[in-house]
Formats: structure tokens, C-alpha cells, sequence
């Protein structure tokens, strides 16, 4: 996403902390995927004051934007709070206590490579977090034939049951689901398409009188998909269901 959705951005930030609140976790170390120009990493640092807080850069931001978001960070005193990445830190396995991503899934080829790689990310007891845009989004610009040529998947935009089975058969327990819709309404077609665009539902070259009857309706739905998962029993194998198997290097002695 882009800047003219830093609205939305913050917004779903915030109801997924207040879905955090009940949750008894107080983890050392946070990763947060992605920091959208500065806005999840001030939040967290209010909810969680004493945890390092790493971030993964925005892959939408261009190189002068990842240098002002560096340079809001050492102004605001968070430098020090963690580290500002620029890809998956997929390296650093066993490391975190919460792992939080926001309107990020949607964009991925394989979420299902994504929920493994932050399996091995999160230690024992640790607790994923994350939102993203559901299949329902944007469906008014699918009904309308003028707008399919202009149209763009939203390739890991699945049905939250579907992200849910991933998650257990990725070796994450508890997983739990829910989700909710969001109803924009628009005074102009300009501005309807500009988030369209930085939502990734069109082309990036599509013109304005293309998609004008399409968007005449002025609205768009948004379906926010919210889930939180545990990693547990990480020492344990896959097993067939009746023998569970311990690797060697778990087996400590009291």
C-alpha cells in the first residue's frame, strides 16, 4: 500500500492492538511487518514500552521515504528500540515473542511460505499476529465488464478458513479468525481510483475515464480478515497423528 491509505493503515494497526489487550503477552522482542512510514512502531512502542521492536520496510517505499522514515525514527528517540530491515529477516529464527503484520498477506504468491518462514521466526510461546484484505475486496470493480481489463489480483486475498488450515498444517496451534467489512464512499472517481491503485485492485497505467462508469457506484468495500496464532511444542516433529517425535538435540536432562 501507499501513502494515501496511511489512514487505513493506522486504523487496522490500532483495532489489532485493541485485539491484543486480552491476550496476556509481554514479549522482549517484537517484529513488525511492515512499518508503514513510521505509524506501527509508534503504536507498539506505547503498548509495549520495554521490548525491541524490529520493523521491515515497506515494500512500496521508494529509497527517499525509507531515508525520512529513518530519520523520524532517530528524531522520535526509537532508534534504538530495534532495527529497521529492508527485507524478511527469515535468519533470525527462534527470535521473536509477537510477530505482527498489517494489510500485508494479501500480496503474497504462497502465504503459505510466509506462515512458514514466520514460524521459524517466533520462538516457543511466541504468538502471530496479522490483518489482511480478504477476497470480497473490492468486488464492486469485478462486477463491471469496462473494468476487467484493468484489474489486479490480490493473489493471497484467500478465505480466512483457508489461512487458518495453513496455519496448522505450518505448525502454528489455536488459530483464530475472524473478520469484518469496511464500506468507503467517494465524492470523486479521481480519488476512488487512487485507492484502488494503492491498494493494488488495478493497473498501475489505468486511466481515469476507463474505469469512470465502473466507479460511478463511488463505493468499495474492504474486507479485513484478522487472525492470531501460538507456536507451541516447537521441539516436537510432524507426526502421523498417533507418534509424536523428538529431535536429539531437544532431549535435555533436569
Amino acid at each position: 500500500m501507499s501513502t494515501p491509505l496511511s489512514w487505513l493503515q493506522s486504523e487496522i494497526y490500532q483495532r489489532m492492538l485493541e485485539k491484543l489487550e486480552p491476550i496476556k503477552v509481554q514479549p522482549n522482542e517484537i517484529l513488525l511487518q511492515p512499518d508503514f512510514p513510521g505509524l506501527g512502531l509508534q503504536q507498539l512502542a506505547k503498548r509495549f514500552p520495554r521490548a525491541q521492536i524490529d520493523t521491515v520496510a515497506d515494500s512500496h517505499l521508494s529509497l527517499h521515504q525509507q531515508m525520512r522514515l529513518r530519520m523520524q525514527r532517530l528524531f522520535r528517540g526509537l532508534l534504538n528500540r530495534g532495527t529497521l530491515l529492508h527485507q524478511n529477516p527469515s535468519s533470525r529464527e527462534n527470535h521473536y515473542g509477537l510477530m505482527i503484520s498489517c494489510l500485508e498477506l494479501q500480496h503474497y504468491e504462497r502465504p503459505q511460505d510466509w506462515i512458514e518462514i514466520a514460524h521459524r521466526q517466533i520462538r516457543e510461546d511466541g504468538l502471530l499476529c496479522f490483518s489482511y484484505l480478504g477476497p470480497d475486496t473490492g468486488k464492486e470493480l469485478r462486477i463491471s465488464p469496462q473494468a476487467s481489463p484493468y484489474l489486479k489480483n490480490l493473489p493471497g486475498a484467500l478465505d480466512m478458513h483457508d489461512i487458518g488450515d495453513a496455519l496448522v498444517q505450518k505448525g502454528f496451534s489455536d488459530p483464530v479468525m475472524d473478520m469484518e467489512y469496511l464500506y468507503l464512499e467517494y465524492e470523486s472517481v479521481t480519488t476512488h481510483l487512487r485507492d484502488a491503485l494503492a491498494i493494488g485492485l488495478v493497473q498501475s497505467n489505468t486511466p481515469v475515464d476507463a474505469l469512470s462508469n465502473a466507479l460511478q457506484g463511488k463505493k468499495m468495500t474492504l474486507e479485513i480478515v484478522y487472525g492470531h496464532a501460538w507456536v507451541l511444542g516447537k521441539n516436537l516433529s510432524k507426526s502421523d497423528g498417533k507418534t509424536a517425535y523428538i529431535r536429539p538435540d531437544a532431549i535435555k536432562r533436569k
